[in-house]
């Protein structure tokens, strides 16, 4: 037998012992499979025809119809589902974790005052008596000027309480006339319910410190706004409070800033309150004239409380500086002594005020005092 025939032979008999051997083994070796999940149900696809596959959920519905073609494989057991991430950061769509803060409530405090008598008579206080000494009426006005954007000044007028006020507001942003809103309506609000925060002064009525107390409550509620808004920054006004109590036939003054008290009376003009000004510490020259203390500022202010007593016959002039600016106290003087209805006096101080310039916000409230022994109708 030639030689290659053997080589042949034994060539044939290794490769028939190659395959029997293998089969005997088990089955050959498949492609790996990849689980990917489609409609909840974990479909296998060869991962030789990934592409073919793709997208997933689609090609394993179209295998499902399909007839003749290659069979799907039996669904193996519901698997727990992946988590599924996106390549967007989730923190986006979800709200960040904050902390919540609380402002810690401004503690109460007592105003310092500067006491001061004006009517020696006013010196000690009087008890109240049944019956009223004196009837007080009043008429208001306010008035943008000739030259201001808007009225920064605010009256109050509490004829029941015997309550009046004059705040001229300053800062940018209407934070002026927001102040002096603040300050009336804070006081209005301390009078109509009697509450007064913080305890009462030594050594002056107690009216007057309720009259304190309330500018300080008008003060500490400025703060609380202009620290919830930074525009309003900075904001304060003057403020002019006097308290008349008939009873007792006294007026308590409450004063901070440049507004004024002025009383008329046997015709002779006097300025009850005095202004805070940068001359009173000694500036010269243009800042002489700036506020040296202001409602609003700091989270006390020192406030002037002056004590006196009306007269019948007399006559209180409350205004801001857009006034006294404008008209000088000859000029003041003269329109109170007019004889004129109150209404008209006012009306004419404003007018004269415009007709020199008008460059501030005017607000003038002017008060009578009558007998009420006399004034009273009988009973």
């Amino acid at each position: 037998m030639p030689d290659w025939v053997l080589v042949v032979v034994g060539a044939a008999v290794v490769f028939a012992a190659a395959y029997f051997l293998g089969r005997s083994s088990g089955p050959p070796p498949q492609p790996r499979k990849r689980a990917r999940k489609a409609a909840a149900v974990e479909i296998e696809v060869d991962e030789e025809e990934e592409e073919e596959a793709q997208p997933a959920p689609r090609k394993a519905k179209a295998a499902g119809k399909a007839s003749g073609s290659r069979k799907a494989p039996e669904p193996s057991p519901p698997a727990v589902p992946a988590l599924i991430y996106d390549d967007v950061e989730s923190d986006e769509e979800v709200d960040p974790t904050k902390v919540g803060m609380l402002r810690p409530k401004r503690p109460v405090l007592q105003p310092p005052t500067n006491v001061i008598v004006n009517d020696d008579a006013a010196a000690e206080d009087e008890p109240e008596k049944a019956n009223p000494f004196i009837l007080v009426s009043a008429t208001a006005q306010t008035d943008r000027g000739l030259r201001r954007k808007r009225n920064e000044d605010n009256l109050l007028v509490m004829v029941d309480r015997g309550v009046y006020a004059v705040a001229d507001g300053m800062g940018g942003y209407a934070g002026g006339e927001i102040a002096s809103e603040l300050a009336v309506r804070t006081l209005e609000k301390a009078f109509a319910n009697n509450e007064f925060e913080g305890d009462p002064h030594h050594g002056i009525p107690v009216a007057a410190s309720e009259l304190a107390r309330g500018i300080q409550a008008a003060n500490a509620a400025i703060l609380d706004k202009a620290e919830s808004d930074r525009k309003l920054e900075g904001m304060g006004t003057t403020i002019c409070a006097a308290r008349f109590s008939p009873s007792k036939q006294r007026l308590y003054v409450g004063h901070v800033g440049d507004s004024r008290l002025y009383r008329m009376r046997a015709n002779q003009l006097k300025q009850i309150t005095s202004d805070h000004t940068m001359r009173d510490l000694g500036a010269t020259g243009p800042n002489a004239s700036l506020l040296s203390r202001a409602v609003g500022i700091w989270p006390t202010v020192p406030i002037d409380v002056i004590l006196c007593k009306p007269e019948p016959g007399d006559i209180y002039l409350l205004c801001s500086d857009g006034l006294t600016k404008m008209v000088d106290d000859v000029g003041i003087g003269n329109a109170m002594r007019s004889g004129k209805a109150p209404s008209e006096v006012v009306e004419g101080l404003i007018t004269k005020a415009n007709e020199h310039g008008g460059k501030d916000n005017i607000t003038v409230i002017l008060i009578s005092v009558q007998d009420a022994r006399t004034s009273m109708p009988p009973r």
